[in-house]
């Protein structure tokens, strides 16, 4: 099977599911799991979240909106991708949990009630790509989501890299960069 375009109705399918997933993943995790990273430069889980989380309340349905009120006569703010950090510091992971839910149900609502599927070919700006369409937004919305799990995921696999021995050898994903 190819890649897929773009659709409104299967890209909401896994946005949707993302906060499920998430809580599934890490709730009543210890903070060994949550709180571990990679080395420097690198997030735990609990930074992912926060991020997330961030980028869900700032960046995804304001840009929507952007392009739907000035198209291209407005260029998108950059994101801070680590403001989450500041944003939620002393916040519970169950806490950050609830308020990634919170706010993605709000942002599917109001998603419904902002797009028609000829809004989808309408260009907006993004600082550093230029022109972008609001199918391209979505489509990265989706993809961000599923980047970020599987970031979670990874970051949780090499928590136990000494652990596995020589079973390393058949899981590559306590390698992969």
């Amino acid at each position: 099977m190819g890649a897929m375009d773009f659709s409104l109705e299967r890209g909401t399918e896994v946005l949707r599911r993302t906060p499920d997933v998430l809580r599934a993943m890490l709730a009543d995790l210890s903070d060994e799991w949550t709180a571990g990273d990679e080395g420097p430069e690198t997030w735990s889980p609990y930074e992912v979240v926060g991020h997330m989380t961030f980028v869900e309340e700032s960046d995804w349905i304001d840009r929507t909106r952007l392009i739907l009120k000035h198209g291209t006569e407005r260029v998108f703010d950059p994101v801070d991708r680590e403001a989450g950090f500041t944003r939620f510091r002393g916040w519970s992971l169950g806490d950050l949990l609830d308020r990634f839910a919170s706010v993605r149900t709000a942002n599917l609502e109001t998603l419904q009630d902002l797009i028609e599927l000829e809004d989808l070919s309408r260009q907006g700006v993004h600082p550093d790509f230029g022109e972008v369409t609001i199918s391209q937004l979505l489509a990265t919305w989706v993809v961000h989501d599923l980047n970020h799990l599987g970031q979670i995921v990874k970051t949780m696999a090499k928590q136990y890299t000494h652990a596995i021995g020589p079973w390393r050898e058949f899981l590559p994903i306590i390698d992969a960069p």
